[in-house]
């Protein structure tokens, strides 16, 4: 019985190595008990709440690195459904990383059951090798896990292997992507990216026309590749066995005229690419150059919606767009531009199908006034957008921030106060006063600087970490 706070965590990157196959083998759900060799439990193994299955339960410790882990076998490579039977006997959520032969696969949030008897089974879903494998849970906080019963594993037969196509199934986008063209799919607004797993010891991006491009492979930093075009090297000499690769772009602004679309995976001779996972939350973020990070360099890596997201194992987009406004007068006014694919779209073209957020994180305000927009029309659009954002996502949590400026602010709380009148619990008021100094953490008293990003991610991730 291990107290913690709560702290979401969820995949990002599915990276465990993987033999592709393309027949499926199917075998039965084995059991695998917490407390028998050659599991391991790193605390306790206890017996005094009952309902728990064999002679006992796993109660780890509270410590980042307690674990609770088993060691499974697969007759084939592929993918393995998961189903750990728990019990969390409090009322908060206690999430962990699970990983696949020591690499992080996905992510695991034991949410409370009520009561320490009271047991129930998470299922998830991992990569795994063929022949022995060991499965790791692993708190991502000092609280600890929950108490973990057994392991329940089913191998469900081997990837399918795809050829990096912009239609590739096996790629994971991230943002607003317009795929009408099936050659060239063209990033949306700011922040969007996508995720692969591939074999082969290279790895390319086919580009159009010149674009600033940022990617990484397995995990490392993210970099750049500017005034790129054609097939793009992105690296060589990989060792054997599968790899990641998120590729990124600049956004369209200004005077920059890139091009942001992605032409597919260029993949080694005889490679391919295998599923990827996908976080269990995502995270967008509407606003305007702040919410971009305009104009610094490393942008949208540096920005505080990249970073927070990040940090909380998160799907991201950046829905922004530089000089945007709540209200629609002589301005890009999000309130109607939220239902677009894309800055240069012509009319409400977003299906809003295509992903559901978890959390929708708006900071708008700023450049309204400059448009002569009164407190009354403001507050009146904030109500408009909320309404709209909840339309579209009926599910998510939605932060209102009062701007760095401190403009609207009032109104923008009146707002959330309304919608939460009127049965909405699930809206809230970010109130950011103090977060950052202009003086120190701006370059021009209004844009934050990679450091005031920095300091207002600290800020923020923790108020979204209390409700997803």
């Amino acid at each position: 019985m291990r107290l913690r706070s709560t702290l979401t965590a969820s995949a990002v990157l599915a990276a465990a190595v993987l033999v592709l196959a393309g027949n499926a083998a199917v075998a039965a759900p084995a059991r695998h008990e917490a407390e028998a060799s050659p599991a391991v439990c790193t605390g306790t193994i206890d017996s005094n709440h009952a309902g728990f299955s064999g002679s006992g339960f796993c109660n780890a410790d509270n410590a980042v690195g307690a674990a609770a882990q088993f060691t499974v076998s697969a007759s084939t490579a592929g993918t393995a459904t998961l189903g750990v039977r728990f019990a969390n006997g409090t009322t908060t959520a206690r999430p962990a990383d699970v990983l696949v032969n020591g690499v992080r696969a996905t992510g695991a949030n034991f949410a409370g059951t009520g009561a320490w008897t009271t047991w129930v089974t998470l299922t998830l879903t991992v990569p795994v090798n063929s022949g022995g494998n060991t499965i790791r849970f692993s708190p991502t906080t000092a609280g600890g896990l929950p108490n973990i019963d057994y392991l329940d594993v089913e191998v469900t037969g081997g990837a399918v292997g795809g050829n990096g196509q912009p239609t590739d199934q096996n790629i994971q986008y991230y943002g607003r992507w317009n795929r009408s063209n099936a050659s060239w799919y063209a990033m949306g607004w700011a922040g969007g990216y996508l995720d692969a797993r591939f074999t082969g010891s290279s790895i390319g991006v086919r580009q159009r026309n010149a674009i600033d491009l940022y990617y990484s492979i397995d995990g490392a930093p993210l970099q750049w590749r500017r005034n790129v075009s054609g097939n793009v090297t992105l690296a060589t000499g990989l060792p054997g066995g599968s790899h990641t690769v998120r590729i990124g772009y600049r956004e369209r602004a200004g005077s920059y005229t890139g091009d942001p679309v992605f032409g597919g995976l260029v993949l080694a001779g005889g490679a391919q690419t295998a599923p990827v996972g996908r976080p269990t939350n995502f995270v967008e973020f509407i606003g305007d150059s702040i919410t971009v990070g305009q104009p610094n360099a490393n942008r949208p890596f540096t920005a505080y919606p990249w970073l927070v997201a990040e940090a909380l194992g998160a799907g991201h987009s950046q829905v922004a767009q530089g000089g945007a406004c709540l209200v629609s007068q002589d301005c890009y006014g999000m309130m109607d531009w939220f239902r677009r694919s894309s800055g240069s779209a012509t009319y409400d073209d977003w299906n809003f199908s295509t992903y559901q957020a978890t959390a929708v994180v708006i900071n708008l305000g700023t450049n309204d006034i400059g448009h002569g927009v009164s407190t009354a029309q403001f507050q009146q659009g904030y109500l408009v957008m909320l309404e709209r954002v909840r339309q579209a996502y009926p599910d998510a949590q939605i932060f209102a921030m009062g701007v760095f400026r401190n403009r609207y602010v009032p109104e923008t709380r009146n707002a959330v106060a309304a919608r939460t009148a009127a049965g909405d619990s699930r809206v809230h008021f970010v109130d950011t006063a103090g977060w950052i100094d202009p003086a120190v953490d701006t370059t021009d008293n209004v844009h934050p600087t990679d450091a005031g990003h920095a300091k207002i991610a600290q800020r923020l991730r923790p108020i979204l970490d209390q409700y997803i």
